[in-house]
């Protein structure tokens, strides 16, 4: 979106360039049943002379307030050209363009998490205990619901699916080994990492967020009362040390529902399971699962939050960020696990 209207006033924003000659044009000539009193380009990051053609073919007849000083000298100039063509977009270039934003957001990415970790140990003293109450019931304790279900559910279907084709060759009892080594080494830290991307990062998201767009957070700093020691903070802890906790929670729901279907379609009592289970499940198979936990707590937490400083003085930047800081979260852990399993295969765990 490259324009809209709020309180009779016309906002420019992003980058009115060439290469988004048409998409600009189809907005502007959607725009002619509306009113609006005058044009406001505080938000126009970029302008050349293709965006002025437009600003001057579409907009002549309008006040254009708050222009910075050389988007106005493009606006000026561009008054000359006459019927200026959309020029053909340059595909390399894009990709370079796109590389390069990409790029810039993961460096600031990293400069975010450096600024995170050295403010919150200097400010340490402004963690407050209840912060960290009201974390773990919004993060872990509402979390445990759709975790029991997933991980009983999950269970019960590799069971379930495994069983016949077990059964075919008589190794029953290797149902056992197949979902408590899945469940604890992969599957249990992929649903309950996912589960808590989804609602806890989009939750940091949105309440930051909505701090941003309120002015909370400036309030805060005023104070002289850190916003990483009490809002940030406590949302990393809270994930570093819970979702460990969940993994185990995750894994053993999983394992109780393979031992019913053992129970119910491969004869296996659960007696016979539980035998087998501790003759398998090593404690490095279970280590092997937790210990993405904690890696996985830092980096939804930190992309959760990263995000919702990143919203803009308006309502309407908080959903494109909520968005964003899901489908990023889901991802990170995903490249995450992967990375781990790369280690694994290399150290032979």
């Amino acid at each position: 979106m490259f324009l809209y209207i709020e309180n009779n006033v016309l906002y420019l924003k992003g980058y009115w360039t060439v290469e988004n000659f048409k998409d600009i044009k189809k907005q502007l000539t959607d725009l002619k049943n509306n009113s609006f009193d005058y044009v406001d380009a505080s938000q126009l990051e970029k302008l050349d002379f293709y965006g002025g053609y437009l600003i001057n073919q579409y907009l002549k007849d309008f006040d254009i307030k708050n222009i910075q000083d050389k988007n106005m000298e493009i606006l000026r100039l561009s008054k000359d050209i006459p019927n200026l063509p959309p020029k053909k977009s340059n595909i390399f270039l894009e990709l370079i363009e796109g590389f390069y934003q990409k790029l810039t957001d993961y460096v600031a990415f990293v400069s975010f998490t450096g600024e995170v970790l050295i403010n919150s140990l200097r400010r340490v003293k402004d963690l407050e205990a209840r912060n960290l109450f009201k974390e773990l019931e919004e993060t872990a304790l509402k979390s445990l619901g759709i975790i029991t279900v997933l991980s009983f559910l999950i269970g019960v279907v590799i069971a379930y699916q495994s069983s016949a084709m077990l059964a075919t060759f008589g190794a029953n009892i290797f149902i056992v080994d197949l979902v408590s080594i899945s469940l604890a080494r992969e599957l249990s830290p992929l649903i309950v990492g996912i589960i808590v991307a989804g609602r806890s990062a989009s939750s940091f998201t949105a309440e930051i967020g909505l701090m941003k767009v309120s002015e909370e957070i400036d309030f805060l700093k005023t104070l002289g009362i850190s916003p990483y020691s009490t809002i940030v903070l406590p949302k990393l802890l809270t994930l570093i040390v819970w979702l460990p906790i969940l993994i185990t929670y995750s894994t053993i729901l999983g394992i109780l529902g393979a031992m019913i279907v053992s129970d119910i379609t491969l004869g296996i009592p659960p007696n016979q399971f539980f035998q087998r289970l501790a003759e398998t499940l090593s404690f490095d198979h279970y280590l092997a699962g937790v210990v993405k936990g904690p890696v996985f707590g830092i980096a939804i937490g930190l992309i959760g939050v990263y995000e919702g400083f990143k919203v803009q003085q308006k309502a309407e930047s908080i959903g494109f960020s909520v968005t964003k800081s899901v489908v990023r979260g889901i991802f990170a852990i995903i490249l995450i696990d992967a990375i781990f399993s790369v280690i694994y295969r290399w150290l032979d765990i």
